[in-house]
């Protein structure tokens, strides 16, 4: 064994790169997916350009005890495209009802329940329920334009920063160490 510079061996030097390279990268790695995550779901708070964006009205949440200012998990409202559907299903079945007193007219079909969309993370005023919520869809889910959804992702970015620095100032001071070593 040579000796060194730094008071340690070489071999002791090899093993903390090893152990220091490879924290590193795993940092750098889980930095990268939590600022991945944490750019999706800012874009889905603010219905990035691409992203299936839509406006509904008629909201009823089913939540009552919110906070002023709070986030409703569940709440129910209905696009334009349904209420325009549910609007010309009314119709259809008012002039299924007049023709079914006719003689020989077709029977009476009940009348089928409006459509309505799921919407998740509404703010709400703890009061009354929102007159209008803009979301956009991710998978089967239609999450709501909401600052704590923002707020989660700027919080995910900022955590995604931060290991993901960590972990390139740990691979590059294990890479300086070795460096030094090697060539002394």
């Amino acid at each position: 064994m040579r000796p060194t510079t730094g008071g340690a061996g070489m071999d002791e030097v090899r093993a903390a790169g090893r152990s220091g390279r490879g924290a590193g990268a795993l940092r750098l790695g889980v930095g990268a997916l939590l600022l991945m995550a944490g750019g999706g779901v800012v874009a889905v708070g603010t219905g990035a350009p691409g992203l299936e964006t839509e406006t509904f009205t008629r909201i009823s949440c089913h939540e009552t005890r919110v906070e002023k200012g709070g986030t409703v998990w569940h709440c129910f409202g209905m696009s334009r495209a349904q209420i325009e559907t549910a609007e010309r299903i009314q119709r259809q079945a008012r002039q299924d009802a007049l023709i079914a007193h006719r003689p020989g007219g077709p029977p009476r079909r009940p009348e089928p329940p409006p459509l309505r969309t799921r919407l998740t993370f509404v703010d709400h005023d703890g009061r009354e329920d929102p007159v209008e919520v803009t979301a956009t869809r991710v998978g089967s889910r239609w999450i709501a334009h909401a600052p704590d959804v923002v707020g989660t992702g700027v919080a995910l970015l900022l955590a995604g920063t931060g290991v993901t620095v960590s972990g390139a100032l740990r691979v590059r001071a294990v890479w300086r160490a070795t460096a030094r070593e090697t060539a002394a």
